[in-house]
């Protein structure tokens, strides 16, 4: 199979006269081509995509008329090659081994199969197909004897982390949440928690409980967690957890938390010379030193990060943005004004773009500058909801009905008021 790519390859470039250099087109070495071509290297998945669009041909080219029949001998055979292409990320010739040779790997016993096929469908970007075999691999995994549970319990927790990633790209967090609940389960009930992958569905169950702002979720998901497991070789992925208990402490007001968390987080990015998220945990630090009530302490770290992270300019910006906050907060509208003169909005993050709306519209309403003041809050009004920012959007709802007279604006602010949301720019009274 290998031999026959590569030989196809160098076949039709020669018959359409094209040079190594040609083909490479920058894309990639005339070292790694000519490794291909003489059958020493297989293509990964990028370089099969330039190389056919620069023969013109689709990729089936390569890869339709490939005999898997002559490597597959018995069923031990066949599963060992579907584990190996998965291995070496021929996610390609998987989908085409089964579209080709289904009878064969219908027959192999290995039930694994359909999790190389599942997320070999995947990573090509073929959902539907992805979510039928990852299913019957869930299905069948549930249905085995523990000791093939326990053989398998990685598969199983990375496929349940794929079919996670589909139910977000949908929107649908339900799901995805009841995805990664599962493989949480087993991981617990397998003694499986070493695992790699379990550092990875607790960080993703974490984002999830977060987006739908099951803040006491979070802690009580990753605070048992950590206590446990901050200190293991997969300490990489501590920050991420770190960074999604400071959301939560900060939203939950847990603030004293929330700041020993996001000092944890800023200290392991840096330990690993991870500087711009090092750096933009310093935003997450600031609000949780302004929600507990330290304001000396923010504006001191407002100060040093405009100061050490300029060349990250969005991010530094957003500084700028925050040191707004601070003394919009204190009732310092006339330094709110002063710094926003600084700032080039159309350079802003829209997060930053937003909260600098916000800020500006509320000062003009309180200035009787109505029609900027409509405008500017109107521009903000869509992204805050689909944040649940609820208290920005009480003062903002609030000022358009001072503005316009109309009571639909009180009864959105009516219908908020006992909901739970996301701190961001208003603090609580």
């Amino acid at each position: 199979m290998d031999l026959y790519i590569g030989t196809k390859i160098k076949a039709l470039r020669l018959q359409k006269k094209i040079s190594q250099s040609q083909l490479c087109d920058n894309f990639m070495n005339r070292v790694v081509l000519s490794r291909i071509e003489n059958n020493k290297a297989l293509p990964s998945l990028e370089q099969l995509i330039h190389i056919s669009e620069k023969l013109k041909v689709p990729l089936s080219y390569f890869i339709n008329d490939i005999k898997y029949d002559e490597l597959i001998e018995n069923d031990d055979s066949s599963s060992f090659i579907i584990s190996d292409l998965f291995n070496n990320q021929n996610y390609y010739e998987i989908v085409k081994l089964i579209e080709y040779n289904h009878d064969e790997f219908s027959k192999t016993q290995d039930f694994n199969k359909y999790y190389y096929a599942g997320a070999s469908f995947f990573n090509i970007g073929l959902y539907n197909d992805a979510l039928k075999y990852l299913k019957r691999y869930v299905n069948l995994f549930l249905k085995s004897k523990e000791d093939i549970q326990k053989q398998n319990i990685d598969n199983f927790c990375h496929a349940l982390n794929i079919l996670f990633k589909i139910m977000l790209k949908n929107r649908n967090y339900e799901k995805g949440i009841n995805y990664l609940e599962l493989a949480k389960k087993y991981l617990y009930a397998l003694d499986s928690l070493n695992y790699s992958i379990s550092f990875v569905i607790h960080n993703n169950l974490a984002y999830l409980y977060l987006k739908t702002n099951q803040f006491q979720k979070v802690i009580n998901l990753l605070e048992s967690f950590v206590n446990t497991h901050d200190n293991l070789i997969y300490i990489n992925a501590m920050p991420h957890i770190y960074m999604s208990l400071n959301i939560a402490c900060y939203n939950m007001g847990y603030y004293e938390k929330s700041i020993k968390y996001i000092k944890k987080a800023i200290l392991l990015f840096k330990y690993y010379e991870n500087e711009f998220d090092a750096a933009r945990c310093h935003l997450n630090y600031i609000n949780s030193l302004r929600y507990s009530g330290n304001f000396d302490k923010a504006f001191e770290i407002v100060n040093r990060c405009k100061n050490e992270y300029k060349k990250y300019n969005k991010l530094y910006l957003s500084f700028f943005i925050q040191e707004m906050i601070l003394y919009f907060n204190i009732g310092n509208y006339d330094k709110v004004m002063e710094i926003s003169s600084e700032i080039e909005v159309h350079q802003l993050s829209e997060m930053s773009k937003h909260n600098y709306e916000f800020m500006m519209g509320h000062i003009k309403y309180l200035h009787n500058d109505f029609d900027n003041a409509y405008n500017l809050l109107k521009k903000c009004e869509k992204y805050f909801l689909t944040q649940y920012y609820y208290g920005d959007l009480l003062m903002l709802y609030d000022d358009l009905y001072c503005i316009t007279n109309d009571i639909s604006y009180k009864a959105k602010s009516n219908q908020l008021i006992n909901k739970v949301g996301r701190k961001n720019i208003v603090m609580d009274s």
